[in-house]
């Protein structure tokens, strides 16, 4: 029995850690795997007697060379689809990730906490599967295991839309094709700001208010001006003409217009046409004297 266990421990280490369906926490369909039937096999065996036993041991020394080839040809496939994607060449060299799925799923569990995200358990497998073939998704899940010195950080990043996204929305539709992903979250922009346009408020938070109260989203002005702008870059015409238009009086320019509403009745010049102390006025110099 010992020994039995001891195979499914080198099984799961070779294999299983690294395959999504054998990590996955939710309930959903799984994949046939030829290691589980060779397992299977070795169970059936054991159970048939332990004369059966050698048998089954037989079939795995002999079937593991076989499988490890198989598993190295396949990592050298995709290893050279990697490197010939331009999707990989945009991501630095020092960028590296864990390889297991359980280990990957915790970052995003970790992150989706701490960041208040509003991702489900079906979400985040979602992303970590999708972080498999999509290196995008690989960069995210990435990103997401770095420490930041302040939660704003995060966003700075060339998919600052998908983490808006994210943030702001508690109910979001993940898809694995990321760019899916980036029309989902457009479609989603646009919807907002056709409906309430930003023009139609005095200031950004009592813009962000209603739309906050309207859509049951978590904008706040990091966010909200981030889909603002990305949807500028789409070619909607967005624009807050209220706020740019409404400026502060300083206290300068205060005393000026109070000076100038008292003074705006009295004729121009009457100041210059004063009697001096003899009686006589003033010649005009040239210069003006208000006082």
């Amino acid at each position: 029995m010992g020994t039995l266990v001891f195979l499914a421990i080198l099984w799961y280490f070779l294999f299983g850690k690294n395959n999504p369906n054998a990590s996955r926490t939710v309930n959903g369909p799984k994949k046939k795997s030829n290691i589980g039937g060779l397992i299977g096999l070795v169970v059936a065996l054991l159970i048939l007697g332990m004369s059966s036993w050698h048998i089954a041991l037989l079939l795995f020394v002999l079937g593991l060379p076989f499988l490890l080839i198989a598993k190295v040809i396949s990592m050298s496939k995709k290893d050279a689809e990697r490197a010939q994607s331009e999707e990989y060449k945009s991501i630095p060299e020092d960028f590296k990730l864990t390889q297991t799925v359980s280990k990957r799923r915790k970052i995003l569990v970790k992150f989706n906490k701490e960041y208040d995200l509003s991702l489900t358990d079906e979400q985040i497998d979602r992303i970590v599967d999708a972080s498999y073939f999509s290196y995008s998704w690989e960069r995210e899940i990435y990103d997401m295991s770095r420490d930041y010195s302040h939660p704003t950080e995060w966003y700075r990043s060339d998919t600052v839309w998908l983490r808006a996204y994210l943030r702001a929305f508690p109910m979001m539709n993940i898809t694995s094709d990321f760019e899916m992903q980036r029309r989902v979250v457009e479609d989603a922009f646009r919807q907002i700001f056709i409906e309430l346009p930003p023009g139609d408020f005095m200031t950004i938070d009592s813009a962000i208010e209603e739309t906050n109260k309207r859509f049951f989203t978590f904008f706040d002005e990091t966010t909200y001006m981030i889909a603002f702008r990305y949807m500028q870059t789409k070619g909607m015409k967005l624009d807050f003409p209220n706020a740019l238009h409404h400026k502060m009086e300083t206290e300068a320019e205060r005393l000026a217009r109070e000076y100038d509403e008292k003074y705006e009745d009295i004729e121009p010049g009457v100041f210059d046409r004063a009697p001096n102390a003899s009686g006589e006025n003033k010649k005009d110099d040239g210069l003006r004297r208000d006082f």
